[in-house]
């Protein structure tokens, strides 16, 4: 839909702002600066701001806070005393036209400033700039301009979301649904709007006492019970009741009795069949059941006098429909009587072919038997095991590529068979009267079919395919030189082509004006069945982004990409998605133009869009995920593609116009940045034989493969991706997850650019079928990338292996973050608070960018997962933001989510500590379970009881946290119950739970209060880095720690390394970091890790999976621990720079933060430790040198002495202001490359 309005041009007299801007916003006096971040005062007093970000992104495109936008700056100066900010549309000279002017505020904020204009129009591009004061009370210059776009209102112009059309002219959609039922014993259930049965509404009317209506879905085999609706009528046995149902558009009323009992609304199904579903204690039975369309047409009616049933779980019985226990199936429309025919080849030993199918366990197979036996075989099938009927010789020699025609006739019992026209056998066996037809190999069987037909007895034409053209009719077959080819190891049915997988395209030209400013939104439903995206979207054959992410509650997010460089001005434009989901399925797109001229022009998508059915280009081909979602394999038929289908001029004659869907309820931009795609090379190429090429791409990423082949008609390329492999240069796809990384494409003929959809995780990759002598440019991975940028976070050191494990651990987060943080993107695609916690701290220390992170933490809000400890690490999170942010959004916004996360209900009041007399026994996926660790064998022999440390230490750390967000909002009488709770449970952990003389803490207390006599690691580790122990108990415990060794799991081991760090054990920090044995991260590397995996090892856990952000803790304790880098105000508007070299001479790292990148070196140099840093304008730092003696309490700053104050081993210098330094306790420290390459250029 195109529509083209002016744009318009808001001038008003720029509005000046307070300095109530902020409340309590001072002006600071400037603190002593010891160096400054520019070459001179002179240059300072002028440095323009810099990284200018607003809601904590560079340039986004669909800023949904329209009111008060956070915005950011990098301070180009020792210190900000005020700063002036400005807002426009953009445009050429946009400052005349400005809507905001903050006027000069004083007030040292630099992160965090909330927009206080006008509110921001939607579906508005805008630029801003800011300029800064510095301590001396000097203006900057103004910032180069940042822009961004504001994201649209619920209605999207003209633009409607969409789907395939002309696809389902022939299913049920809206209907009604009458019948008559009785329960025999609990509840009487039926299915309506059926897609499969995994996949429907389920209307569950419940007796038995109960006497409600439990409105569920079932998505992709998972149930969702919608509510409960009481029922005002006593529900008896054997005693009938009608019902309907009326399902219209996302309406559906239910009324029994003639009642109107229900209203519910709900868009997952828009079409399906009906059916019937019963649990292991329900039976009913059912009568006079029909389905009538609005325009009165009857789709299906039955009074069930018949003795055959239309449905597989049920019998008819005294004109009844009677449903037993255990039972789920929808409608069928089986064929029964009927002939088959078709054209045969044998590639390898035999040709087999299925007929009167229930299912995948249920049929007749005919054998023909080739390669010198010359028999058929007819079998049958029951419940997966299969019986031969008889052999019979056939009298003729039946040759390899050679045509026979093979004719079947089922009519009743009776069985006939023909070959090439002579009628062979006649069996009789009445176990199946009606099914469908299908095809199956085994390892050494390979086939060819031609010309199927299939009739049913009165002559009606139930199937038909020359297979001249694709076909997705059967999953396990492919089209090629216009047969059905049937490879090794295949079983199938036939299937009715689903609308999973849609082709979207939408053609239009743009005026001649020159754009200013051109943004596409889009969205998709739904996300939930395969746990990813729903659409890839291009535009004029350019990739602009995949989405939408999963939704936090009811809402659907939308993103919006900035496509100026991509749209055309004075030619036509094309638009083109690729979607795939089981569920909802709608996709909406609204491409803005903004001309130079003040023109607007809008196209989106509608019913004029064109769409292809994907499923002749992805026949259905299983899954390769596990039980906790599917997503499919893509064994994709290049003949299908239509290649060029998002470039402007594709002819799609042929293609059908969209169908319009329903509307969006509730649609939120997504407030994080927008997953990227980028070309990986592999590192190693080796053609194992000619065609069969093993890849290694040397780190794990997300995606799969990106090739230009010239290719053969019918060629098959066997694509299989893992993240280890099970033998030299031999990949692991059949995963040790239960997931099958396995792809087969087959070619067309000549040159064809073709490319993975979904999300593969992978490090490795066999290509087997390929031409010979290709190379690693011919074998481009694509990456899924979340935009991160990796020279934010820079570590070396002199330790080659310290540096390997950062490396890894850096890589994983880059890698492995898409668009939410999940436990990992292979096995279950799913968010765990504590898994979150870890991937966030490995974020916030390798990314100044915490929206994503923030954004998985309000969808885990309310998604708890059963661990007691796990909702208590959600408090944490939101607090850890909080101090490496200084943002209180997220804090104010789900506050009382959060207190209701603290473990009240298990705190005694007799002792202080949390006593849980349930889910204390060390059981698993039990909610409110004690987990200490995981898996269960890395527990170190842990001792579950009521009185838990591990618990109780997390607990302290959460009512800790809870207190720190309590007073950042204000509520100090919160604040103060949490930290006296805090403060007794503390008292009495350490007075209880501590042992002085081991120096370190038990595993708990037994139910009357006498100590457990058992000494996990866990309880120390967690104890220590959770902040239990006094300084000497931290030091104790961290001696016992470093004794102990890495004696946990993965997610322990995070703690263990801060325990150790904060016992002031950088040694025992060091090593472990290093260490070589089972329990390392080396071993990961040895293994060959491309990302960090959930175990030390496969000995340890044999379904382990290798692309876990969460065990990529190196990445945020080397930094915190090793070096001590610590915000001591919330945003690092002050920090600490502590470290702790641990046995290494020499490192250094730099973080990126939203004040700007903070830089920590060390050097020891003739038995002492010098420390170079680079501070940040705007902020100041407290850094340790180490030292050896209390003695002289000297430190030369840049050569300047200065004070220092003994701590710990340490001597503290206060204050240390923006700039490149180098402190030592030595006048004479020589600045070198390892002290200052920290430092900015």
């Amino acid at each position: 839909m195109l529509s083209i309005r002016p744009r318009r041009r808001r001038r008003t007299a720029a509005i000046v702002a307070s300095s109530a801007l902020l409340a309590g916003a001072l002006l600071i006096p400037s603190a002593p600066a010891v160096g400054d971040p520019s070459p001179n005062a002179a240059e300072a007093a002028t440095a323009r701001p810099t990284g200018l970000t607003i809601g904590q992104l560079p340039a986004p495109a669909d800023v949904g806070d329209l009111d008060a936008p956070l915005l950011g700056w990098h301070v180009g100066t020792a210190v900000q005393s005020g700063y002036r900010v400005q807002v426009a549309p953009e445009g050429d000279d946009p400052w005349d036209d400005r809507i905001w002017d903050s006027g000069r505020v004083d007030s040292p904020s630099s992160t965090n400033v909330a927009y206080d204009g006008p509110r921001l129009d939607p579906t508005t591009a805008y630029t801003w700039r800011v300029r800064t004061w510095n301590g001396r009370g000097k203006p900057s210059p103004w910032s180069k301009p940042a822009d961004f776009s504001t994201a649209p209102d619920q209605q999207w112009g003209d633009s409607t979301p969409i789907w395939l059309g002309g696809e389902d002219d022939d299913a049920w959609g809206d209907y009604t649904l009458e019948t008559t039922f009785s329960i025999t014993t609990q509840n009487a259930t039926i299915l309506f709007r059926a897609q499969d049965t995994n996949n429907y509404y389920m209307w569950q009317v419940r007796g038995d006492g109960v006497n409600q209506l439990a409105p569920h879905k079932r998505v992709n085999g998972a149930y969702t019970e919608l509510k409960t609706v009481p029922l005002d009528l006593d529900l008896q046995r054997n005693t009938d009741h009608t019902l309907k149902i009326e399902a219209v558009g996302d309406t559906i009323r239910t009324w029994i009795d003639g009642t109107l009992v229900d209203t519910t609304t709900d868009a997952t199904f828009s079409s399906g069949t009906i059916g019937f579903r019963t649990g292991g204690s329900e039976r009913n039975s059912w009568d006079d059941l029909s389905v009538t369309a609005p325009d009165g047409t009857s789709l299906y009616a039955s009074d069930f006098s018949s003795t055959a049933s239309d449905f597989a779980c049920a019998t008819t019985s005294d004109g009844r429909l009677v449903v037993g226990t255990g039972q789920n199936c929808i409608l069928s429309e089986a064929w029964r009587d009927y002939t088959l025919e078709t054209t045969f080849s044998i590639t390898a030993q035999n040709a087999t072919i299925l007929f009167r199918a229930a299912d995948e366990n249920n049929y007749y197979m005919w054998q023909v038997r080739g390669d010198g036996v010359n028999e058929l075989a007819p079998h049958k099938r029951v419940n997966g095991t299969y019986s031969v009927l008889k052999t019979v010789p056939l009298g003729i020699d039946l040759q390899r590529d050679t045509d026979y025609r093979l004719k079947i006739e089922a009519v009743g019992s009776t069985i006939r068979t023909w070959i090439d026209g002579t009628l062979v056998d006649t069996t009789t066996d009445s176990t199946f009267d009606a099914g469908t037809i299908g095809f199956r190999t085994g390892r050494t069987e390979q086939t060819t079919f031609d010309d199927l037909t299939v009739t049913g007895a009165g002559g009606s034409t139930l199937y038909a395919n020359t297979f001249d053209a694709p076909s997705a009719d059967f999953a396990c077959a492919r089209t090629t030189g216009g047969r059905l080819a049937v490879d090794v190891n295949a079983q199938c049915l036939l299937g009715e082509v689903t609308t999973d997988w849609a082709f979207l395209r939408g053609e239009t030209e743009l005026g001649d004006a020159p754009i200013e400013k051109a943004v596409v939104y889009a969205t998709g439903a739904s996300a939930e069945p395969a746990s990813q995206y729903v659409y890839k979207l291009w535009l004029n054959g350019q990739v602009v982004g995949f989405g939408p992410t999963r939704s936090i509650a009811n809402e659907t997010r939308f993103d919006g990409y900035d496509v100026t460089d991509l749209v055309e001005a004075g030619q036509a434009n094309a638009l083109g998605a690729l979607a795939y989901t089981t569920a909802d399925q709608r996709f909406q797109a609204w491409l803005v133009v903004d001309h130079t001229d003040g023109t607007r022009e809008t196209f989106g998508t509608g019913p004029e869009w064109t769409t292809m059915n994907g499923s002749v280009v992805f026949p259905q081909a299983g899954s390769i995920g596990t039980g906790f979602y599917a997503a499919p394999k893509e064994n994709l038929q290049a003949e299908a593609y239509p290649s060029g289908f998002a470039e402007p001029g594709f002819d799609d004659s042929v293609w059908e116009h969209a169908a319009a869907k329903p509307a969006f309820d509730d649609l939120e931009a997504t407030p994080t940045a927008k997953v990227e795609q980028e070309l990986k090379t592999p590192v190693e190429v080796v053609e194992k034989s000619p065609g069969h090429y093993f890849l290694d791409y040397g780190k794990t990423w997300i995606g799969g493969l990106s090739l230009d082949l010239d290719g053969e008609d019918g060629q098959v390329l066997d694509l299989r991706f893992g993240e280890e492999l099970s033998s030299p240069q031999t990949v692991r796809y059949a995963m040790r997850t239960g997931n099958t990384y396995q792809d087969l494409w087959t070619l067309r003929d000549g040159e064809q650019h073709l490319e993975t959809w979904g999300m593969r995780v992978f490090r490795y990759v066999e290509v087997i079928g390929a031409p010979t002598g290709l190379g690693a440019d011919d074998f481009p991975a694509l990456a899924q990338l979340y935009p991160y940028d990796p020279d934010g976070a820079v570590f070396d050191s002199s330790d080659d292996a310290l540096n390997q494990v950062w490396e890894l651990s850096r890589h994983t987060v880059e890698a492995t973050n898409h668009n939410l943080y999940v436990d990992s993107w292979t096995r279950e695609r799913k968010a765990y608070e504590a898994d979150s916690y870890l991937q966030m701290m490995a974020n916030f220390f390798t990314s100044s960018d915490p929206t994503l992170g923030n954004y998985s933490l309000d969808y885990l809000l309310t998604r708890r997962t059963w661990p007691t400890e796990w909702p208590m690490y959600t408090i944490l999170a939101f607090h850890d933001s909080y101090l490496q942010t200084g943002d209180t959004a997220g804090l104010e916004r789900n506050y009382d989510q959060l207190v209701d996360k603290l473990p009240d209900q298990w705190i005694e009041q007799s002792t202080g500590l949390i006593r849980k007399n349930s889910g204390s026994n060390g059981g698993n996926s039990c909610t409110d379970c004690d987990i200490v660790d995981w898996p269960t064998s890395e527990r170190d022999g842990y001792v579950f009881r009521p009185y838990n440390t591990v618990i109780n230490a997390i607990g302290y750390r959460s009512y800790r946290d809870m207190a720190d967000i309590a007073t950042a909002l204000g509520k100090d009488a919160d604040a103060a119950s949490f930290t006296a709770t805090a403060d007794r449970l503390r008292e009495a952990a350490n007075e209880r739970l501590f042992d002085t003389e081991k120096g370190a803490y038990r595993d708990g207390l037994n139910a009357d209060g006498t100590p457990v006599d058992h000494f996990a690691v866990q309880a120390s580790v967690f104890a220590a880095a959770f902040g239990l122990p006094d300084a000497d108990q931290a030091s104790a415990s961290a001696d016992y720690v470093q004794s102990r060794g890495m004696a946990c799991s993965v997610y322990c081991a995070a703690f263990v390394i801060e325990s150790l760090y904060a016992g002031d054990r950088g040694d025992g920090a060091h090593d472990l970091l290093t260490d070589t044995g089972l329990r390392s991260w080396m071993n990961m590397i040895a293994k060959g890790a491309g990302a960090t995996a959930e175990a030390w090892d496969t000995s340890l856990k044999s379904n382990m999976t290798w692309s876990h952000p969460w065990a990529a803790s190196p990445a945020y304790t080397v930094p915190q621990g090793m070096f001590g880098i610590e915000p001591t105000t919330p945003g690092y508007a002050t920090y600490d720079v502590r470290p702790q070299p641990g046995g290494v001479d020499w490192a250094h790292v730099t973080l990126p933060t939203l004040k700007g990148r903070i830089g920590a070196a060390y050097d020891v140099v003739d038995g002492r430790t010098d420390v170079g840093v680079s501070v940040p304008g705007n902020t100041t730092a407290r850094v340790f040198v180490p030292t050896s003696e209390e003695g002289d309490a000297t430190v030369y700053v840049d050569g300047v002495a200065r004070p220092g104050t003994y701590e710990r081993g340490f001597l503290r210098v206060d204050e240390v202001g923006a700039g490149c330094h180098v402190l030592s306790t030595s006048p004479n420290a020589s600045v070198g490359d390892r002290l200052t390459s920290v430092c900015a250029d």
